[in-house]
């Protein structure tokens, strides 16, 4: 009797551990981001993260950072790990979006913690609005945007100047 309890306890325990990895994570206050070691619960208003298989994350001030971190690991000497979900903050509702649900209005002079910003949005007319009020050039949605996009993004000036470096170097 006594081993059916523990095996329904891993079950129970494992079932709860994978639930838990598919969901945003709290960014703790002493969270560093990986690229530029601000710490990105400072500033929730542009928080994203990417929340890997194992239950660890990874947290930034910047969606041009987690997307510099997906798309250029080699360039940055980052392991890859498995992931599970990447999330953005609604640039208007401040609200967790899932990557998969999320357009970016590019090339606005919107200013995040680190400079100028990709505005994380939960659709397209909505993007298509916030784009016409912070004067943005391009909407694009988070399943479009490849290693290619961001070198043209960081040629367009659209990027952060520690973004456009690490892009183009």
């Amino acid at each position: 009797m006594k081993s059916y309890a523990i095996i329904f306890a891993l079950i129970t325990l494992f079932g709860f551990t994978s639930l838990a990895s598919s969901q945003p994570i709290k960014i703790e206050a002493h969270k560093e981001c990986p690229l530029c070691g601000m710490y990105p619960a400072l500033y929730p208003k542009f928080n994203c993260q990417i929340v890997f298989k194992d239950g660890s994350y990874e947290a930034f001030d910047s969606a041009i950072g987690l997307l510099i971190y997906l798309f250029f690991p080699k360039k940055l000497g980052i392991q890859s790990k498995l992931v599970s979900k990447i999330y953005f903050k609604d640039y208007l509702k401040e609200s967790w979006l899932e990557a998969n649900n999320t357009f970016f209005v590019t090339g606005s002079e919107v200013m995040g913690p680190m400079g100028t910003e990709f505005l994380a949005i939960d659709s397209e007319q909505a993007a298509s609005d916030l784009a016409k009020q912070e004067e943005g050039i391009d909407i694009i949605h988070f399943k479009k945007i490849n290693q290619q996009y961001m070198i043209n993004a960081a040629q367009a000036g659209w990027l952060h100047y520690l973004a456009e470096k690490m892009v183009l170097k």
